[in-house]
């Protein structure tokens, strides 16, 4: 570690710590998830740790403190190689407890071993459990590329996928040769502490590199929480439609359970079937009004939102129903398709403005705010 200059090492940490934070808050859902927050975690901490012994000039605690967070990274790194690799997912939280009090125990012996053993027998019990490690270490990289392997060879897998997997295969490869090298190197008495320059930076540019791949979640949910994928922009793009017609039809909102996480998908969801809703009790309000989804409704987009215009307006001015109308809002029917549907749904909302404009009524839903807000 102390090969690599001191900025560089603070510049990842920082970069880590940033990663790792973010991942904490907003990538924490599965037993993946927690793993690889631990790993890195662990990981990020003994960096630090290493950095403030040489700053507070005891840099001959660095490796043991750097070594024992690496033995607990370690443990929850094989735990997700496992999961990585197929093992039962229901049974994660126990295999992890044996891992870790493995790992614990390791660290255990470091803190109480190393000064007995230098001082009965001269021997540096830190480099010898770093280069045990390479054996879970060395096992680890072979689960995850047998993992990345089957999954290159499946059917069904998306180009992005495939390169993921391919980068997680390289990562894996690069992290097999290396437990491999530093083990015949501390059988040719280079001790693993003291990897050189070239392996050191080789090191911290790999963790970089994987950090920016496990960035790839956080970004995406970075992207959702703000609305900025493409299941919020959809919402955005649908919301003055869904407000004018929940609006004039507030019985269609559905009622929101509150222990449910607000996702933009869910919500989505919500406003597709609120605006279908409101669509088929419109529908009495003006005869012409097509069928939605219909054919009729995706050719002529205009036509289509200038008559639920009308029949916004109709409701809103109290109009009677037409008599024999209803028969024309029966459901769909049972062949349905949904991606039609929803395309059908977005091209509406585009000319919706242009419709409400052409009726020539406001579209004031101020008095319906609080029956609105339930769905956003």
């Amino acid at each position: 570690m102390n090969a690599v200059p001191t900025p560089v090492v603070l510049s990842v940490v920082v970069f880590v710590a940033l990663m790792t934070a973010g991942r904490w808050v907003l990538v924490d859902e599965t037993a993946t998830d927690r793993l690889i927050n631990r790993t890195f975690s662990w990981n990020l901490l003994g960096l630090l740790l290493y950095e403030v012994t040489v700053a507070v000039g005891r840099p001959e605690f660095g490796p043991r403190l750097y070594l024992g967070c690496g033995l607990l990274a370690l443990g929850s790194f094989y735990g997700l190689a496992r999961l990585v690799d197929g093992a039962d997912a229901a049974t994660v939280h126990l295999r992890q407890r044996r891992y870790d009090a493995t790992a614990v125990a390791a660290v255990v012996s470091l803190i109480v071993a190393t000064p007995i053993l230098r001082w009965a027998w001269q021997l540096d019990y830190v480099e010898i459990v770093w280069t045990m490690s390479a054996l879970p270490g060395g096992l680890c990289g072979l689960l995850f590329a047998r993992a990345c392997v089957r999954e290159l060879r499946a059917r069904g897998v998306s180009i992005r996928e495939k390169l993921t997997f391919a980068v997680l295969l390289a990562f894996a490869t690069y992290w097999l040769i290396s437990m491999t090298i530093m083990v015949g190197r501390a059988l040719t008495g280079t001790p693993p502490s003291q990897p050189g320059k070239v392996w050191a930076v080789a090191a911290v540019l790999t963790f970089s590199a994987v950090t920016l791949l496990t960035m790839i979640p956080l970004v995406t949910a970075l992207l959702a929480r703000t609305g900025l994928d493409r299941t919020g922009r959809d919402c955005r793009r649908l919301r003055p439609l869904w407000r004018d017609l929940t609006a004039v039809v507030p019985e269609v909102v559905l009622a929101e359970d509150g222990s449910a996480p607000r996702e933009a998908t869910s919500r989505l969801y919500r406003m597709t079937v609120e605006i279908w809703d409101a669509l088929l009790h419109l529908r009495p309000y003006v005869p012409a009004l097509p069928e939605a989804g219909s054919p009729a409704g995706r050719d002529d987009a205009r036509r289509s939102a200038l008559q639920v215009a009308l029949a916004v307006r109709a409701k809103r001015d109290g109009d009677t129903p037409t008599p024999g109308s209803m028969a024309a809002g029966a459901a769909h029917g049972e062949a349905r398709d949904r991606a039609a549907e929803f395309r059908f749904l977005l091209e509406l909302a585009r000319v919706w403005p242009e419709a409400v404009a052409a009726v020539g009524y406001r579209s004031d839903t101020a008095r319906f705010s609080t029956i609105a807000a339930v769905s956003r």
